[in-house]
C-alpha cells in the first residue's frame, strides 16, 4: 500500500498536462484577441483612408438624374432613377419651365415621336406657351389636337401605354369621381369595410398605373392599415381628395387618342391617322431632311403634306376645349368627373395664354382679376 501523503502514480503527469493545456488555451486566446484587434484596426484604418482619400462615387441613378427632358429620358421610367423614386413628389428635369408634376411614362405608341420626326415634348415655337402646350403631351395623343376629326367632332378613347389597347378611364380619375360625387358623400362619411376595400383597390390601381408614385403608394399603405370606422381613415379619404389632382399630369398610365367610330379602337398608327402611304413618306422625309439637312422647300412641303393628309384647317385654341359650354372636347365622354371638369373649364389661365399668343403683354395679378364692367352708354 502506498504511504500516506505519497502522490499516486501518474498524478504529477496529469497535473502538468492540465497546466500546459490551460496555458496553451490562454496563449491561443491572447493571440486570437491580438489578431482580432489587429484586423479591426486595419479595417478601420483602411475605411478611413479609402473614404477620405478615395470616396465612392454617388450612384448614377441618384447623381445622374437628368436635367433635360429628352427623347432618351422619356424612354425610361421613374424606377430607373432612385433620386426621383425616393422623392414623395417627383418632378421632371428642372430645366423645363412649368415642370410637369411627375415623371412622364414612355409612350411606345405615339408614332409622331417614335418615328423620329417630332420630340416627345414637341411644342417649342414660343417659350411663353410651349410649357402649357407640352402638358397635353403627357395625357393626349398628338392626333387628338392635330388631325381633322371629321363631322362627328373629337371622339376619343383611353389607351394603355404598355399595350396600346383601348381601356376605361384611368383609376385615378375613377377614384376622384367617386370621392367627389355628391351621391357618395353619405357612404364616405360613414365608411364600411366594403368602402375601404374599394378605396384601397382603386388607390393601388392608380399607384401601379403611375409607376408606383410615392405619394399614392404611401397613401394606399396607410389606407389599408387603419380601421374603416376610425378617424384616421376619414383623414386618408380627405388627403386623397386633396392630392389626387396633383397626379393628373402624366400619371394615368394611359393617354387619350382619337377613336375609330366603327371598332372603338384608338387611332395611333400613321396609316390610321393619315393614309396607307404615310409610312413611306416618313421614311423619305427622314432620308432627305433628317438631322437638319437642307433641301428643296417644295419637296419638303410635298412630303409634309403626304405625312399629314388630314391636318386641322386651323389650330385649336385653349378656350375651344377649356370652357364650360360648347367645348370642342367632350370631357364627360372621356370619363372626367364633374369636379375635374370644373378645374379644366375655369377660363382665367386659358384666356391669359391666348392673350400671350396674340402678342399682348400681361401683368400679374391683373390677368386673374375679373374684368371691369363695361361702361354704360351715355344718356341721350
Amino acid at each position: 500500500m502506498a504511504k500516506a501523503g505519497t502522490a499516486r502514480p501518474g498524478r504529477g503527469w496529469g497535473r502538468w498536462i492540465g497546466h500546459e493545456l490551460a496555458e496553451a488555451i490562454r496563449r491561443i486566446y491572447a493571440i486570437g484577441v491580438i489578431l482580432l484587434v489587429g484586423w479591426l484596426s486595419y479595417v478601420a484604418l483602411r475605411y478611413l483612408v479609402v473614404t477620405l482619400m478615395f470616396p465612392t462615387p454617388v450612384p448614377g441613378q441618384i447623381a445622374g438624374v437628368p436635367r433635360r427632358l429628352t427623347a432618351d429620358v422619356l424612354a425610361t421610367r421613374r424606377g430607373d432613377w432612385l433620386g426621383v423614386q425616393a422623392n414623395q413628389n417627383p418632378r421632371t428635369p428642372a430645366a423645363h419651365y412649368h415642370q410637369i408634376g411627375g415623371w412622364v411614362r414612355p409612350d411606345r405608341f405615339n408614332t409622331c415621336a417614335q418615328s423620329g420626326c417630332h420630340a416627345p415634348v414637341p411644342h417649342a415655337e414660343r417659350k411663353e406657351l410651349r410649357a402649357f402646350l407640352n402638358l397635353h403631351a403627357t395625357s393626349i395623343h398628338c392626333g387628338v389636337c392635330h388631325v381633322e376629326p371629321g363631322s362627328s367632332g373629337i371622339r376619343t378613347t383611353w389607351y394603355d401605354l404598355d399595350n396600346g389597347r383601348a381601356q376605361a378611364a384611368p383609376a385615378a380619375l375613377r377614384l376622384y369621381a367617386w370621392l367627389t360625387a355628391p351621391e357618395a358623400q353619405a357612404e364616405l362619411a360613414q365608411p364600411t369595410s366594403a368602402t375601404q376595400g374599394r378605396f384601397v383597390g382603386l388607390l393601388r390601381e392608380a399607384a401601379a398605373a403611375s409607376d408606383d408614385a410615392p405619394a399614392l403608394t404611401a397613401l394606399a399603405t396607410e389606407a389599408a392599415a387603419v380601421r374603416h370606422d376610425s378617424p384616421a381613415f376619414l383623414r386618408v379619404l380627405e388627403t386623397a381628395r386633396r392630392i389626387l389632382p396633383r397626379q393628373f399630369r402624366g400619371e394615368y398610365g394611359a393617354k387619350l387618342a382619337l377613336r375609330d367610330p366603327t371598332s372603338g379602337r384608338p387611332l395611333l398608327k400613321p396609316a390610321q391617322l393619315g393614309d396607307a402611304g404615310t409610312p413611306d413618306a416618313i421614311r423619305a422625309y427622314l432620308a432627305e431632311f433628317g438631322g437638319g439637312r437642307a433641301g428643296s422647300d417644295d419637296r419638303r412641303k410635298q412630303l409634309v403634306a403626304a405625312i399629314h393628309p388630314r391636318p386641322r384647317a386651323a389650330a385649336l385654341h385653349c378656350t375651344d376645349c377649356h370652357r364650360a359650354e360648347g367645348a370642342a372636347f367632350d370631357f364627360v365622354a372621356a370619363g372626367y368627373p364633374p369636379a375635374r371638369i370644373v378645374m379644366l373649364s375655369q377660363p382665367a389661365v386659358f384666356q391669359m395664354i391666348e392673350h400671350i399668343a396674340s402678342g399682348q403683354p400681361f401683368f400679374l395679378p391683373g390677368f386673374v382679376q375679373p374684368a371691369p364692367p363695361a361702361p354704360e352708354p351715355p344718356h341721350p
